[in-house]
């Protein structure tokens, strides 16, 4: 700013500029006027990066919950329905998964028709395409027929030689199939919730009880406390199983509901 005075000395008059800088009260409105912006504008970005996160957050949540769904889904789909048991009250679904199967021409030993054991059973020809075939099932009505050190429809698998089931001693099995249909088995599998992880074993033996051994973390966050219940089948009815997933993270929670359909073959 400038101002200008002009002073008279005798008939001449001199002018003079006299330079003068801003007010204390120019710069305190200024401070004030540029705090107000850097607030807002502070403010903005915050908000921005918060809801920036807050999407990356859900589509990370929603991607893993999908993968551990669909990974579930399709191990579940393949399941002997009546190998299916909830364990632990409701925290770990444990079932055995059909590598193969067909039919078998005679009668089996049931304790009741007359017909003596033996480990070779004849039958259709057999062809493993997944997996590794290392249990016969047999006429299996509940999981409790096929678990544990003895189960009366389930005996180890050796081998497909000359039309025949191979099996690892003479068994006396529960009860016939009604259709004579046999199932070769691998060995159980497992999805458990361990404290915020949903984990798989699949390292499992017919008498182990989930959780046990190794296993793999397919998410964590997990906020369901029974996340696994089913409904058996009936002669009219598929089996279904019934799995609520809830995953957190970052104060985002997600949570799928979704039934698997297992196929009742006798």
């Amino acid at each position: 700013m400038e101002k200008f005075f002009f002073i008279k000395q005798g008939v001449k008059q001199k002018r003079v500029c006299k330079r003068s800088g801003f007010t204390l009260v120019e710069m305190v409105a200024v401070i004030v006027i540029l705090a107000i912006l850097a607030t807002i504008g502070t403010g903005f970005v915050v908000r921005t990066t918060e809801g920036y996160q807050r999407t990356q957050t859900r589509a990370l949540l929603v991607n893993t919950t999908r993968q551990a769904l669909e990974r579930m889904t399709r191990q579940l789909r393949v399941a002997l329905p009546n190998s299916i048991r909830i364990l632990n009250g409701g925290t770990c679904i444990e079932f055995m998964p059909i590598v193969a199967g067909g039919n078998y021409f005679n009668l089996v030993a049931d304790g009741t028709n007359g017909v003596t054991a033996t480990a070779n059973i004849p039958a259709t020809q057999v062809t493993v395409d997944f997996g590794t075939a290392r249990h016969l099932v047999i006429g299996a009505n509940r999981h409790q027929d096929i678990y544990g050190a003895t189960a009366g429809s389930r005996e180890a698998y050796t081998g497909y030689i000359g039309n025949a089931l191979q099996i690892a001693a003479a068994h006396t099995w529960q009860r016939n199939s009604m259709s004579k249909r046999y199932y070769l088995l691998d060995n159980p599998l497992a999805f458990c919730v361990v404290g915020s992880e949903l984990r798989f074993y699949g390292n499992l033996t017919v008498i182990d009880t989930p959780p046990a051994g190794a296993f793999d973390v397919l998410a964590k966050g997990i906020t369901t406390a029974t996340p696994f219940s089913l409904a058996n089948g009936s002669e009219n009815r598929n089996a279904r199983i019934n799995i609520a997933l809830g995953v957190s993270s970052g104060g985002e929670t997600i949570t799928y509901t979704q039934g698997v359909f297992i196929r009742n073959v006798p």
